[in-house]
C-alpha cells in the first residue's frame, strides 16, 4: 500500500493575554474558529479541554502538542502559537510552556494526524529544533522547522493569511521545492 502525503496549512500567531492552561487552548480554538469560520470555537475548545483531560499534551522544553480531530471537511493544519506568557502545563520537565504547535484535521486523515504527531513529537529530542521553533518569529521560520521535522506544509491563503511567502531564493537554501505557497522537503 503506497501512502498518501498530507499537507498541512501552517498558521502562527501571539497570544499576549492567556495566563493559564484553559484560557492557552481557548485562544487557540478562537485562534482556529478564525481560520475556519464553519467550526464552531465552542466545539473545538471543548475537543482540546478534552483530549488534555486524558493527560498532558506538554513535551517538554516549553513546548505543548494539543491536538484534536475536527468534522470530515476540515483541512489538516498546524497551528503554532507563542505565549507571551508562559503557563503551567504539567510538562514532564516542570517546565512552563510558552509555544504550542496544535495539530488538526478532520476525520478522514485520521492516520496522517498520528504521523504527524510522531514527527513532531521528535522536538522533545531534538533540543536545538526545539529552541529554533520557540524563537521563531515568522511564519516562514515556523514552516522550515516543520518542513526540517519531516512535514509538507503549505499556506493556504484561505486559512493562514497572516504569513508571508518564502522567496524563492530562501526556499533554495532550505531544500525545498514547489510553489510559493506550497513546500515539502527534498530528501
Amino acid at each position: 500500500m503506497i501512502p498518501v502525503r498530507v499537507s498541512f496549512a501552517v498558521d502562527f500567531s501571539t497570544d499576549r493575554t492567556s495566563n493559564t492552561r484553559k484560557a492557552a487552548l481557548w485562544s487557540l480554538a478562537a485562534r482556529v474558529a478564525d481560520l475556519l469560520p464553519e467550526a464552531s470555537k465552542l466545539d473545538i475548545a471543548s475537543a482540546l479541554y478534552a483530549r488534555e483531560r486524558l493527560g498532558t499534551t506538554a513535551m517538554g522544553g516549553g513546548v505543548a502538542l494539543p491536538h484534536t480531530v475536527l468534522t470530515d471537511e476540515d483541512a489538516s493544519m498546524i497551528v503554532v502559537r507563542r505565549l507571551e506568557r508562559p503557563v503551567e502545563f504539567d510538562a514532564p520537565d516542570g517546565m512552563a510552556v510558552d509555544t504550542l504547535v496544535a495539530l488538526m484535521g478532520g476525520k478522514h486523515d485520521i492516520k496522517w494526524l498520528r504521523a504527524a504527531l510522531l514527527r513532531l513529537g521528535r522536538l522533545a529530542q531534538q533540543g536545538p529544533l526545539r529552541h529554533q521553533l520557540r524563537m521563531a518569529a515568522t511564519q516562514n521560520e515556523v514552516a522550515a522547522i516543520l518542513i526540517e521535522l519531516g512535514l509538507d506544509v503549505h499556506f493556504d491563503q484561505k486559512l493562514c493569511n497572516t504569513g508571508g511567502d518564502f522567496r524563492s531564493e530562501g526556499r533554495a537554501g532550505l531544500g525545498l521545492i514547489g510553489s510559493a505557497q506550497h513546500f515539502t522537503a527534498v530528501r
